[in-house]
């Protein structure tokens, strides 16, 4: 008898526990619940915490609307975030170049809109959003050729683009996108050789440019210097041929220039002579 009791105290528990569970819902922090009514298909959001519903004929579908990061990249490089939704997103570039581009979207579920996603993409939208990035990046690239993604303020713009015709896609969807972030363009082994050669024979030629103008520079001097001494030489004879004694003071000059020791003589008598010639050997 207390054996049936205890049967049927613990079916009646039990039996309370499963109306408790439907009646009752929490709904985590950072996330917004949507209520289906599986009879008149009405949809109905819910907000986080205890929220008391009719059980056994609604469904509750929660969604996560905090700030989430998708990446593109390859195992290895995974950036660290745990929304990596694949491999890095293959695009051909204006010039035909095929290109591996690794990038993070950062974007949310509006909340107000959580009702709008269910009835759009029920809970199986990552896959949407996946193939949305996939082409909005696809035909970025194929604006731009492969040689200016090199540069870091050509994968600004290229960013900046990305963002722009992502914002609008994301959005007829219900969700904000936050910022774009184009991690890493990885080219073909082919092209990147091609472009170092390229690099190579670039830096080879403005090294011979260089060559080319100091051997210019040099010859322009020697010219001026050429020049300077030529006149130097016609101021000079003109000067001797108005006032001799100008070539005696240059003579002198050249003298104390060389730093010999030159006696001075006086009181010479009668007929004495010095030999100057010795004197400047």
């Amino acid at each position: 008898m207390f054996k049936l009791k205890g049967q049927v105290g613990l079916v009646i528990v039990a039996l309370i526990a499963i109306v408790y569970s439907q009646i009752v819902k929490i709904v985590p922090v950072g996330r917004t619940g949507v209520l289906f009514n599986r009879v008149n298909g009405n949809l109905r959001e819910l907000q986080e915490g205890l929220n008391f519903v009719m059980p056994f004929v609604t469904e509750l579908i929660v969604y996560d609307t905090r700030i989430v990061t998708y990446s593109f990249s390859s195992k290895n490089n995974s950036f660290n975030d745990p929304k990596r939704l694949g491999d890095p997103l293959v695009a051909k570039t204006k010039d035909g170049q095929i290109v591996a581009i690794e990038l993070s979207i950062v974007s949310q579920m509006i909340k107000q809109r959580a009702s709008e996603v269910f009835q759009k993409l029920r809970t199986d939208y990552e896959p949407v959003l996946k193939a949305k990035i996939s082409k909005t990046t696809q035909e970025v690239i194929a604006r731009h050729v492969a040689d200016a993604l090199y540069t870091s303020e050509t994968r600004r713009i290229v960013s900046q683009e990305i963002f722009e015709s992502l914002s609008t896609s994301f959005d007829t969807s219900g969700f904000s996108l936050k910022d774009v972030f184009l991690r890493r363009i990885n080219f073909s082994k082919e092209y990147i050789q091609a472009i170092e050669r390229k690099q190579i024979a670039l830096q080879k030629a403005q090294l011979a440019q260089i060559r080319k103008d100091i051997a210019i520079k040099e010859k322009q001097i020697e010219i001026i210097k050429g020049e300077a001494q030529a006149k130097v030489v016609d101021i000079k004879g003109r000067a001797i041929q108005r006032n001799p004694l100008v070539a005696e003071l240059e003579y002198l000059e050249e003298i104390e220039k060389s730093e010999r020791n030159i006696p001075v003589v006086s009181g010479l008598q009668g007929n004495s002579f010095i030999n100057l010639d010795k004197i400047m050997q």
